[in-house]
């Protein structure tokens, strides 16, 4: 019995990931390619390097959340109004512009080709990493130096358990890369949250004790700052009790709709 419960459990995990995980990649390669030839073309003054990061850049997409997020590195130091204001010459279509004054850089978001994108301009980020943004440079080379062959099913796994849950946004993907890195495997993570009342993963050697969170999780490019510090004493205790739940009747994870 317990073998058969054991099966159908990997069976419903299986449909889960294989209705979440995006599949279109020759789509997204179309867009991806002709993105970085309109980003080089509009900046062939100051020839920057554009690098895809994120889940697109470690191949763990999900269906309907697809997008293709640009770290844009430049040698010669540019400023984010005339970043700005010479992306919008382009025929992108813009949707959002986020301009964070508190770490000083500016988020484009956009819409080409029925994918989503996302345009970060950057000084070449060698030396003192300071913000999020300049860490993300580094994501993917870590995720996928360290990445087990069934890294994408276990994070989709993930990201749809906090999706469903409602704290995704607090949870990020980023933190369901390095969970996956330091779990392995789902219900291992499941099974932490559940007996355990605070977690930290830490990849940083940096070990010091820097915050009282209930969930901490940090790594080498970005120590002293954790990625879930939007997780409050509230959130991880329903993170808590859902983890319970998806344990005792693996069901209460669904299988999204087509």
């Amino acid at each position: 019995m317990e073998k058969q419960a054991f099966e159908g459990r990997l069976e419903h995990y299986s449909r889960v990931y294989e209705s979440a995980k995006f599949t279109d990649w020759n789509r997204f390669h179309l867009c991806l390619n002709d993105l970085e030839e309109t980003i080089l073309a509009t900046f062939s003054d100051n020839i920057p390097l554009v690098k895809l990061v994120g889940s697109s850049a470690t191949r763990t997409m999900r269906k309907g959340e697809e997008d293709l997020d640009f770290a844009v590195a430049f040698q010669s130091p540019m400023s984010n109004e005339e970043f700005l204001e010479r992306i919008r010459e382009t025929d992108l279509r813009i949707t959002d512009v986020n301009q964070n004054n508190k770490y000083g850089y500016v988020r484009i978001s956009g819409n080409h080709n029925e994918m989503d994108f996302v345009l970060v301009p950057m000084r070449n980020p060698n030396g003192n990493i300071q913000t999020y943004e300049q860490d993300a440079f580094y994501h993917p080379e870590f995720i996928n130096k360290h990445k087990q062959s069934t890294h994408a099913r276990n994070v989709i796994l993930m990201k749809e358990f906090f999706e469903q849950i409602g704290v995704y946004k607090e949870v990020k993907g980023i933190g369901c890369e390095l969970m996956t890195l330091h779990f392995r495997d789902f219900d291992l993570m499941l099974d932490s949250f559940a007996r355990r009342d605070a977690l930290r993963i830490n990849f940083s050697p940096d070990s010091l004790i820097y915050s009282q969170a209930p969930l901490v999780i940090d790594y080498p490019h970005l120590g002293r700052r954790s990625f879930t510090e939007k997780v409050t004493q509230e959130i991880y205790g329903h993170i808590q009790e859902s983890a319970r739940k998806v344990l005792e009747d693996y069901e209460t994870l669904k299988v999204k709709e087509k």
